[in-house]
């Protein structure tokens, strides 16, 4: 068994878990949070009581087919992004169906005020430009690369995990940029997935992350290939590139947390 996919199971398992506990209660910490659960009580308690369930027996799943099944890293994300995207669909369906019931119950006061789409265009273009970017130096260093390639490294920089020259170079590469555009793509058409009654500028700052989210997500990559083609080599440094990121992310998403909860 794959402990890696083991624990990613088991994380399903317990966030499952979480959210079931937490179900009746709105918090900024657990749950699932769009803009229609922001507004609607009854929505969150009814999304969150299915996203609770479906995660756990999607955990329970995973671990069962890691465990049943020996399959390859690429395999799994392939299962997992499967499995998730139901998930968030259906989700998202009925906190909308919810909601909506509920508002027409409500008398009209004033004038309707239509939902404020944040212009994606810039962002958009932004993050699809990284993957042609990417997809141009793959294509010149193709023929520079090893048939097995180097996709995961340990702590001091050296590499610890491997696929074949395929997942390796475009498969699992693209597959972690591309989930950001379409993301970005979602929101502009569903622009209560993100849309926080509180604080005005969230659209904004989301898609802004998610920008820069991108940016490290394509340069990791591009150093990963780098890699393979011996062009540079890792050390501790790119340990504390990541780490360096990570906290980046922390105190960025705390920053906005802050400033929806006042």
């Amino acid at each position: 068994m794959n402990l890696t996919h083991l624990f990613i199971g088991i994380l399903f398992i317990v966030v499952g878990i979480a959210t079931f506990i937490l179900r009746n209660t709105p918090n900024p910490y657990i749950g699932v949070r769009l803009g229609y659960t922001y507004l609607s009580k009854e929505a969150w308690k009814k999304s969150n009581t299915f996203a609770a369930i479906y995660c756990i027996l999607f955990g329970i799943l995973l671990t069962f087919i890691d465990y049943v099944v020996k399959i390859s890293d690429s395999v799994f994300v392939a299962i997992m992004l499967i499995g998730i995207a139901p998930m968030v669909l259906i989700t998202y369906k009925i906190a909308k169906e919810t909601y909506e019931r509920e508002d027409l119950k409500e008398p009209v006061d004033g004038e309707i005020k239509p939902i404020e789409v944040v212009n994606i265009k810039n962002y958009l273009l932004v993050q699809l430009t990284m993957i042609g970017i990417y997809i141009l130096f793959a294509s010149l260093l193709w023929d520079k690369l090893p048939d097995t390639i180097a996709i995961h490294f340990d702590v001091y920089g050296n590499p610890d995990r491997f696929a074949d020259k395929f997942s390796g170079v475009i498969f699992i590469p693209i597959l972690g940029m591309i989930v950001i555009p379409i993301i970005t793509a979602l929101i502009h058409k569903e622009p209560m997935l993100v849309r926080f009654p509180v604080y005005g500028k969230g659209q904004k700052l989301l898609m802004l992350l998610l920008t820069v989210l991108q940016a490290f997500i394509f340069v990791v990559m591009l150093l990963v290939l780098l890699y393979n083609a011996e062009m540079i080599n890792f050390g501790e440094w790119f340990t504390m590139f990541v780490f360096g990121f990570v906290a980046f992310l922390i105190a960025w998403i705390y920053w906005i947390w802050r400033h929806y909860k006042t």
